[in-house]
């Protein structure tokens, strides 16, 4: 779809372009075509002109900037970064260069304009900030009507926005999980720039979760690393596998995709007093709370029926102390300790 819609772009830019310099008669056909009375446009025509052509030459030269540096950088990342450089930089060029334009370059009449605009965004910052971070939303598409996203310690299904506000249907809270609270929350656009902003669901309903099993050190770790995988497989696995191309797909560049988990995955690490092992898996995320209780109930039932693994809990355990001439008890232990 992004592909079409870029293709859908250029094709619409580069004929605009085209139309405008015929209609302006800034280039001369053989056969003369006739020209529309556009002279007293000709300054905001001419505005039109130098954005489409800009946004086409950078559509154009975006492929080609990738292709000179992909041997000199190994990561897409850090190329997409310095293409971003270079296009604000040239963004910004070409808004100065407009300014002049609509202002007939005149430096007085540039100031006369930004000082009551600076004048003006003081008083009104906070509305004008909202109004600004709808017009950043909404050219950015940082979320739409259906996404679950996270701003400023609120989560929520977006229901509705406006210039002003955003309003979601709150989950989590005081509820354990991604449980609905009941609760609509009207989230000010202009936190957009205050705040991080999380998407659950911009590319796919697909996120990532993990469940961390605390394991004696006594139990038999190979044993308890199966217990936990086969879990994970009846309740994720086939699902992980025949979406895996869904979730790969998402990312933007190929060196991230290598990273990817496509099944149920465990990683051990050393704890104080037991082994810790964390499983890795994906799920839809309107049903996380789900999938992973399915997944502890099933490593639970596992532990249970076998003695040779035990979950780590804290707990006190009392050693009898002996010596070459005598043997304290346990209940001589307690009975010293109430003293």
């Amino acid at each position: 779809m992004a592909s079409r819609a870029r293709a859908s772009f250029l094709i619409a830019s580069f004929i605009a372009v085209v139309g405008l310099i015929v209609s302006m008669g800034l280039y001369a056909f053989p056969t003369p075509l006739p020209i529309l009375p556009l002279g007293e446009y000709t300054r905001y025509i001419t505005i039109v002109l130098i954005i489409l052509a800009t946004k086409l030459v950078m559509e154009l030269v975006k492929p080609l900037f990738r292709r000179a540096l992909v041997k000199k950088i190994s990561h897409e990342a850090d190329i997409y970064a310095l293409f971003q450089l270079v296009s604000y930089l040239i963004w910004a060029g070409v808004i100065i260069w407009l300014l002049f334009i609509v202002l007939g370059g005149q430096v007085v009449d540039v100031l006369s304009l930004v000082i009551p605009l600076a004048a003006l965004f003081i008083v009104l910052q906070k509305p004008l900030l909202n109004l600004f971070g709808w017009g950043v939303l909404v050219t950015r598409r940082l979320y739409k009507l259906g996404d679950r996203i996270e701003i400023n310690n609120v989560r929520g299904y977006v229901t509705q926005i406006s210039l002003m506000t955003t309003l979601v249907r709150e989950f989590g809270g005081w509820m354990a999980g991604d449980t609905f609270t009941g609760r609509y929350v009207a989230i000010p656009n202009g936190y957009l720039l205050e705040h991080n902003l999380y998407n659950y669901t911009r590319d796919t309903e697909f996120i990532w979760d993990e469940i961390t099993v605390s394991v004696t050190y006594e139990s038999d770790h190979k044993v308890a690393e199966k217990y936990i995988r086969d879990a994970a497989e009846d309740v994720v696995g086939d699902l992980m596998r025949n979406n895996r191309n869904v979730v790969r797909n998402k990312y933007e560049f190929a060196d991230l995709a290598t990273y990817m988990v496509e099944e149920p995955t465990i990683t051990t690490d050393f704890s104080s007093s037991s082994v810790l092992m964390h499983l890795v898996y994906f799920c839809p995320s309107y049903r996380r709370r789900y999938y992973k209780s399915e997944i502890v109930k099933k490593v639970l039932e596992k532990f249970a029926a076998d003695s040779r693994v035990a979950i780590a809990y804290p707990h006190m355990e009392i050693v009898p102390y002996k010596t070459a001439d005598m043997e304290v008890e346990p209940q001589d232990l307690l009975s010293e300790m109430k003293r």
